[in-house]
């Protein structure tokens, strides 16, 4: 699945991106949260706060086919941070997707609805 694979590779910058207000901040600010994103000891996040436990509550969705409701955990839990466009480009993405793939869903049965009356 091609979001599955782009949150993926998201990941590492998200981490980096939450460390940073949303105002931004200078190079001092950047370069701290480089480096605390990297020296992170990487948390099972169901119980901890933060950009770890959005992670990994949207891994679960992803997991579970609820793209949706990954793109809600996401976009919601990346507000206030410098990650918030990053997450709301991702998460308009996989919305778009869903939707794909639910009118894909309604052609199929509407095609096999009409194969049906055929034969």
């Amino acid at each position: 699945m091609c979001n599955v694979r782009q949150f993926e590779s998201l990941k590492g910058t998200l981490r980096e991106l939450a460390l940073i207000p949303a105002g931004g901040g200078g190079l001092l600010t950047h370069a701290l949260a480089h480096f605390a994103s990297a020296m992170k000891v990487k948390e099972d996040g169901l119980h901890s706060e933060g950009i770890e436990s959005v992670i990994v509550h949207a891994e679960q969705f992803l997991a579970e086919g609820k793209l949706i409701e990954a793109a809600d955990a996401l976009e919601k839990g990346a507000q206030g941070s410098k990650a918030e466009s990053l997450a709301a480009e991702w998460a308009r993405q996989a919305r778009n997707r869903a939707v794909t793939e639910q009118a894909l869903s309604l052609l199929r049965a509407y095609a096999i609805a009409i194969a049906s009356t055929l034969t």
